[in-house]
């Protein structure tokens, strides 16, 4: 048995109706060679091969709710290459981030968040966004913040603050 891989000039997918790449292959009815020619005669069959689908394409957005402990980093779904994917981020002190958060499964177009919790006041991280389907993983670009040092006047109740004004 040989095989034979086609490739088509401009290959398009449409579910249900083929398209895309096409594998064949060639059966001969009598395979015995002799010096002078070749055996027997043969036949191709042709089968459709799963649709080459795109790995996905994920965007990394800045981070918001930046506080002295804690961040919502937030990326989105630019193209989930044809199927649901799923998406993550990878965080950590440099871009060797060495954390990950949950992976949730999102489509094409959706926004995506995580809040990290128990980070060290006053100090830099990296992130990305990253997702994943079955013809491959995809990582956003990477980018930075920074936590703060001082809680935000929310956090205060009104009559402790007027108390410690007082007081100074």
């Amino acid at each position: 048995m040989v095989d034979i891989i086609l490739t088509e000039a401009d290959p398009t997918y449409s579910a249900g109706y083929g398209g895309g790449p096409q594998t064949a292959t060639l059966i001969e009815e009598n395979p015995a060679y002799s010096a002078e020619g070749g055996g027997g005669l043969a036949e191709i069959e042709l089968a459709d091969a799963r649709p080459l689908f795109p790995a996905p394409q994920v965007t990394t957005d800045p981070a918001t709710e930046i506080q002295p402990v804690s961040v919502a980093l937030n990326g989105i779904l630019d193209d989930d290459g044809g199927m649901a994917c799923e998406c993550w981020f990878e965080w950590g002190l440099d871009t060797s981030y060495g954390s990950v958060t949950s992976p949730i499964s999102k489509t094409t177009g959706e926004k995506f968040s995580h809040i990290l919790d128990g980070l060290i006041p006053e100090t830099a991280y990296h992130f990305r966004a990253l997702a994943s389907n079955i013809f491959g993983i995809s990582h956003g670009a990477d980018r930075e913040f920074r936590t703060t040092t001082e809680l935000p006047q929310s956090y205060f109740n009104p009559a402790l603050k007027l108390l410690l004004e007082e007081e100074t």
